[in-house]
């Protein structure tokens, strides 16, 4: 391991097998858990959500077919929801903070809408999951690959290679494995068919939606719309900054930290 910005030291890994899949978990720091569903990529790591750990036992599990975790993909972010329950269970975590970013931000209000008795606070950062023909979510399955980096982020070196090289054919193959194992997610329930709306208000729990202003997949003018549903949620959003929050915007972990100890 080694030390990052934040002072703690990196991430622990925990390899699970959950119904026959190979999953990995990292985990960093002690205390109250706080588990965080990534979007729909791995490549940028999560190095930047560190300094939650300097205050709380921080989760972060690979979903199947993204990132070291093995496959398959699963069918829908509902079975995607109950195998990160299968996940906490086997870990021994009762009660949590819970952070969903795009992708596992529908996957978060999915495993929410469920039952709030095991979380304590609940934070979305971009989630997809609704329909908003106003503000429409983008559909980077449909864009060609090069025009993807500027729809996630303000900066696209964040997606670049480890160490600014040539991306390797490892890690073409990686990002080509999660854009598939994306696609799979999807196929039964695309944002505007999800149905996820009619079932926010069951989100009982202290709710943050954590936007970037200037984010390009999902509008920023969603976030009223997720607002308006749920019973305790508040916005709070970021000037300038994109899709991938955390990554451009170092402040966003300390605010979540923030919401977590209030």
């Amino acid at each position: 391991m080694t030390a990052s910005r934040s002072g703690v030291r990196g991430f622990r890994e925990t390899r699970l097998d959950i119904n026959g899949i190979d999953t990995l978990t990292l985990s960093a720091g002690a205390g109250d858990p706080v588990v965080f569903f990534h979007g729909g990529g791995t490549a940028s790591g999560f190095d930047w959500l560190l300094p939650i750990a300097e205050r709380f036992h921080l989760i972060v599990t690979h979903h199947p077919g993204f990132g070291r975790s093995g496959g398959p993909a699963l069918t829908g972010v509902d079975h995607l929801a109950r195998h990160h329950l299968d996940v906490l269970d086997r870990l021994g975590v009762a009660r949590f903070h819970l952070i969903g970013q795009s992708l596992g931000g529908w996957t978060a209000a999915t495993l929410a809408s469920f039952s709030t008795h095991r979380l304590a606070k609940l934070a979305l950062v971009a989630p997809v999951g609704l329909d908003v023909p106003a503000h429409p979510t983008v559909n980077l399955l449909a864009l060609p690959p090069a025009e993807v980096p500027n729809y996630l982020t303000t900066n696209p070196a964040i997606l670049a290679p480890p160490g600014g090289l040539p991306p390797s054919a490892e890690f073409l193959a990686a990002r080509a494995r999660e854009a598939e194992s994306f696609a799979i997610v999807q196929q039964r329930g695309l944002s505007h068919e999800s149905g996820l709306g009619r079932w926010l208000h069951r989100i009982a729990v202290p709710t943050l939606l954590l936007w970037g202003e200037a984010d390009r997949v999902v509008p920023f003018a969603q976030a009223a719309v997720w607002a308006a549903a749920m019973p305790q949620a508040t916005i709070r959003s970021f000037p300038d900054a994109g899709h991938l929050l955390f990554e451009e915007r170092s402040a966003a972990a300390a605010t979540l930290v923030e919401f977590f100890r209030s």
